[in-house]
């Protein structure tokens, strides 16, 4: 047995007993393999004005988590404290959820396109003790906005900025990023890393519905759980050498781009989503094997013929999916040289994770249980997600179709409700009988489907960009806008944006509507400048039910 697979296999062991958490393994791996590179940033990390690329081998990133947990604890921050971040895909990014999970801390990270109206939202519901921010990204400020959001918050005790001069009354973390760690000697922790209860809040994502983006805790036992899944998926190992497009903000990220490459060993290239010709340098330059992207790169790398080329070591690609929503039969999807998994998330509760074969339709999901592989022995093993339909049958087109919403059950699928709501569980309005949790997403089953189901889109569900935006919401910011007397947002589709946001307004009479006016009344009030339309369109009314919910294929209809 060779170096490689003796190293993983043990780690994998000791995993399987339930003993350690991602930040533990880095330790592990930092004393096994110290000189192995860990994190390499992005080589245009200087043009958005973050600075030089960095990089950290294992033993430099355990090192710098150790110094970023003591700091964390310097500060008077405690076990089960809420640490706020938002950051860049940087090497930065990846150090702070590891140092808050070794102080004992929970991470909640959150999207860089977010602004003071949305992380002021995020602050009022999760009330974070402390919160961290890159000071620069090309022209936005993103720690001075979390300093200006803390200021109305009584439960910031400390916002930390890295990446620049740190505003007034921010506290920099540039001198732990920045230290030699091949020259410096190794100090003992504040703490060693946890090895506590694995339900335990390991860290907090958004799940964004109709309602809104709503914070959801998934414990260290549901991440290792997913994190396992997707190392044996894809099959990682410790040679392979991965390249992350995808902020680690969500749970498929954090899992897939983080967590499980720490299991494997893995190197982790990080990218700056998204830039074409350096993505394709970096898989060259760093000799990538895996990464994971939107399916237009995809087709694009295809069209190119660079899944083709001799020269790069990319052997695997993930298939990232906005939501099992957006996901359509692609009979132009092109048929690639190298093996492709498609990655679903069901907004945050569950993700599943499978190898595409040929001539198979990726809009068709399992019904029932996924198992990670090896582990597919029910008597011993729980699954890693079971999916169920709950509804009601009804006959369509001489068949019967099962409609309703997708259920999930299993070891990552995160069961507990809005522990900000003083709950530990689910309300049992949301788990049935058989513990299986509702995710509101919209579903059917027919006689020709058997044992797959296809996900139905919300028409308040709007995907753009690789952004989830509740279009209830935009209804509401546009139709606050003095020059409308009504407006909602709806979409069309787009083979790069995936959604384009369009404003249907219902102007006042003495008022020519504008576009430039409408995005400066939206700058004005702080919000996410995603969120603003690509284009208003006038019509008579906003169609609406009796409750006065937008009807929005009515409002393509009156176009």
């Amino acid at each position: 047995m060779d170096h490689d697979e003796s190293v993983r296999i043990e780690i994998s062991d000791d995993l399987a007993a339930g003993q350690n958490r991602i930040d533990t393994v880095l330790r592990e791996r930092a004393q096994r393999d110290g000189d192995r590179l860990l994190f390499v940033d992005a080589p245009d990390r200087a043009e958005r004005g973050l600075g030089i690329p960095r990089q950290f081998t294992y033993a430099g990133a355990d090192l710098a988590v150790d110094r970023l947990s003591r700091r964390f604890h310097e500060a008077g921050l405690k076990e089960g404290d809420i640490v706020a971040i938002q950051s860049p895909n940087t090497v930065e990014m990846p150090l702070l959820i590891l140092a808050s999970w070794r102080a004992g801390l929970v991470p909640c990270p959150m999207p860089l396109l977010w602004r003071l109206d949305e992380v002021h939202g995020a602050f009022s519901r999760i009330k974070p003790a402390a919160a961290v921010a890159c000071t620069q990204y090309g022209s936005e400020r993103p720690a001075e906005i979390l300093g200006e959001t803390a200021a109305k918050h009584m439960s910031v005790r400390y916002v930390f900025s890295f990446g620049g001069d740190a505003p007034d009354g921010i506290t920099p973390l540039d001198d732990v990023f920045s230290a030699a760690d091949t020259e410096e000697t190794r100090v003992s922790p504040h703490r060693e890393p946890a090895t506590g209860d694995l339900q335990d809040t390991a860290v907090i994502t958004w799940s964004v519905s109709a309602q809104g983006a709503s914070p959801l805790p998934h414990t260290h036992g549901e991440l290792l759980a997913l994190a396992r899944y997707f190392g044996a998926e894809l099959r990682l190992r410790r040679s392979d050498k991965t390249l992350n497009t995808y902020p680690l903000f969500s749970a498929s990220a954090l899992a897939g781009q983080l967590a499980a490459p720490i299991l494997a060993g893995c190197q982790v290239g990080l990218h700056l989503p998204f830039d074409f010709d350096v993505f394709v340098r970096q898989l060259e330059d760093q000799d990538i094997t895996y990464a994971a992207v939107p399916a237009p790169v995809i087709t694009a790398l295809e069209e190119r013929h660079d899944l083709r080329r001799g020269d790069l070591k990319l052997n695997r690609l993930g298939c990232v999916w906005p939501g099992p929503h957006a996901v359509k039969p692609d009979p132009d999807f092109p048929e690639t040289a190298i093996p492709i998994f498609d990655i679903y998330n069901f907004a945050e509760r569950a993700v599943i994770v499978r190898e595409r074969a040929p001539d198979t339709d990726p809009s068709l999901l399992p019904l029932g249980k996924i198992f990670v592989p090896g582990d597919e022995d029910e008597e011993k093993t729980e699954p890693v997600v079971e999916t169920r339909v709950r509804g009601s049958v009804k006959k369509h087109d001489s068949q019967q179709v099962l409609k309703g919403t997708l259920t999930v059950r299993g070891t990552s699928v995160p069961f507990r409700s809005d522990i900000f709501e003083n709950t530990d569980t689910a309300p049992a309005s949301q788990l049935d009988a058989h513990g299986f949790i509702d995710t509101g997403i919209g579903c059917y089953v027919d006689e020709t489907l058997g044992n797959q189901f296809r996900c139905r889109k919300s028409e308040d569900v709007i995907y753009h960009g690789g952004s989830i935006i509740a279009a209830p919401e935009l209804d509401r910011l546009y139709g606050e806008f003095s020059e409308f007397l009504d407006a909602a947002a709806f979409v069309l589709e787009d083979a790069v944006m995936g959604e384009r946001i369009f404003a249907a307004v219902v102007p006042r009479p003495d008022q020519a509507p504008s576009l430039d006016r409408l995005k400066a009344y939206l700058d004005e009030r702080r919000v996410a400048p995603h969120k603003a339309p690509d284009q208003l369109v006038i019509v008579k009314a906003i169609p609406r039910t009796n409750d006065g919910a937008v009807v929005r294929e009515k409002i393509l209809a009156q176009l």
